[in-house]
């Protein structure tokens, strides 16, 4: 697959290290250039004695620099990257060994997880399937005594909080939501933990705040409630209170009646940081069921993200949905082939279909943080130190963006209506990438 220059800088870990590789995309500055099918591989003289060797597989694409940097992909594997983008016609075919001794270490490993995969699906015997589901079922039983002991301890906190009013939060320290927080990550139940510690921002951020802080607690409370009596919920339901909580499923217990094969239009990522671990959220949009699809991935510090996902793509895949009144979170069950796009999202023509999206989809989910939005015919204005998107009925949509992505948009534009992508939490929309002149532009990393 070819690759573009945008899609190749969307995989930069930073601006330092985009600006950094595009210094390096001149053949000046490498030696031993090649490629062949799989892979392209070059030589880039650093401050040391020998040069830095580069090699990228590009079935994924994964990367192998000799440098020492941390950030991955690196600045030499980026620039080589871009070198190729711009100037395709490497003459060299010949894999020199020390890219070829990785090339094939790549294959073992695809080779033992199949091996691994295929050992997982042979079925165990009666008594090992016995001890395992009598393994699960204590370990659940030792959790939800976890969870109901950490939610109790919590309604009486936030009874606490709104018997001495809203108003007292501007004059609680840092430490009165953490250990709070804390205790929730100790009682198992991290998404609500995640939840406590957004309240903590709330009284700092500006006009409007108690409502929005009001609006937060009544959510815990619900959610709290709806735990009670989870028993007389739907099964959707269910998995949307424990969802919230922050219950896992694993991925291969997922029913595969939630399978959608669809062509899904990589739309854009953002990468945040929870508990200590990064998390990439990646957002697919289906051309055929015009459904929203996020996949999430996590990496522990000292891993990598992986980069199978391209903004700008599309995969011809089968996605598994988790369960959920409305389902969107998924992972990819079986992918057939991956493209690039040169089409443009079609999205909401304006924003009062966003805003009826919304509301339908938190009667369904009232814990759902977020949706995606792709909005059409769009022109971002400032006001004052704001951002908006003014829609073709002239209506104004607040966009949660820093000033760099804002001023982006607007160059983007040019002062003429654009497609823009992103999440929104029914206040404001966080731009994640834009479509002008034929092109995707991503505008968060």
């Amino acid at each position: 697959m070819n690759y573009s220059v945008e899609q190749i800088i969307a995989l930069a870990p930073d601006a330092a290290s985009a600006k950094a590789g595009r210094s390096l995309a001149t053949a000046s500055k490498w030696q031993n250039v090649g490629q062949d099918e799989r892979a392209v591989w070059g030589e880039c003289q650093g401050s040391g004695a020998k040069p830095y060797q580069t090699v990228i597989d590009l079935s994924e694409p994964a990367f192998k620099c000799s440098c020492p940097s941390r950030k991955f992909p690196c600045k030499h594997a980026l620039g080589l990257f871009l070198l190729i983008a711009n100037q395709p016609a490497a003459g060299n075919t010949t894999v020199p060994a020390w890219a070829a001794e990785w090339l094939g270490k790549r294959d073992e490993q695809t080779q033992r997880r199949n091996e691994a995969a295929k050992k997982a699906d042979e079925v165990p015997d009666e008594a090992t399937l016995a001890r395992r589901a009598s393994q699960k079922a204590k370990r659940s039983l030792d959790r939800e005594a976890k969870v109901v002991a950490g939610l109790k301890e919590l309604e009486l906190w936030l009874r606490d909080l709104l018997r001495h009013g809203l108003a007292s939060a501007q004059t609680r320290t840092f430490d009165y939501w953490e250990q709070m927080a804390a205790r929730l990550i100790d009682a198992q139940a991290p998404g609500v933990a995640r939840r406590v510690r957004d309240l903590s921002y709330l009284p700092q951020s500006g006009d409007g705040w108690i409502e929005q802080l009001l609006s937060k607690v009544s959510s815990l409370f619900l959610l709290l409630k709806a735990y009670e009596r989870i028993e007389t919920l739907s099964a959707a339901t269910q998995a949307d209170v424990r969802s919230a909580i922050g219950w896992s499923i694993k991925e291969d217990e997922l029913p595969e009646e939630n399978v959608v094969a669809d062509e899904w239009l990589v739309l854009g990522q953002r990468t945040t940081g929870e508990e200590g671990l990064r998390v990439r959220r990646m957002w697919l949009w289906g051309r055929g069921t015009a459904k929203g699809a996020l996949v999430l991935e996590f990496a522990a510090p000292g891993q990598y993200l992986s980069l199978d996902l391209l903004p700008g793509t599309i995969v011809e895949a089968e996605l598994i949905f988790y369960p959920s009144n409305y389902p969107q979170r998924a992972v990819i069950k079986k992918r057939v082939n991956t493209r690039r796009s040169l089409e443009e999202l079609d999205g909401y023509p304006n924003s009062e279909q966003l805003l009826t999206t919304y509301a339908e989809v938190l009667a369904l989910n009232p814990w759902l943080e977020a949706i995606p939005a792709p909005l059409q015919t769009v022109v971002p204005v400032r006001r004052g130190e704001r951002w908006f998107a003014k829609d073709s009925d002239a209506r104004l949509l607040s966009l949660k963006s820093d000033s760099t992505s804002g001023w982006k948009l607007l160059a983007l534009s040019g002062g003429y209506p654009i497609t823009i992508f992103g999440e929104w939490n029914g206040r404001s929309l966080l731009p994640i990438s834009a479509w002008a002149d034929g092109r995707q532009v991503e505008l968060q990393s």
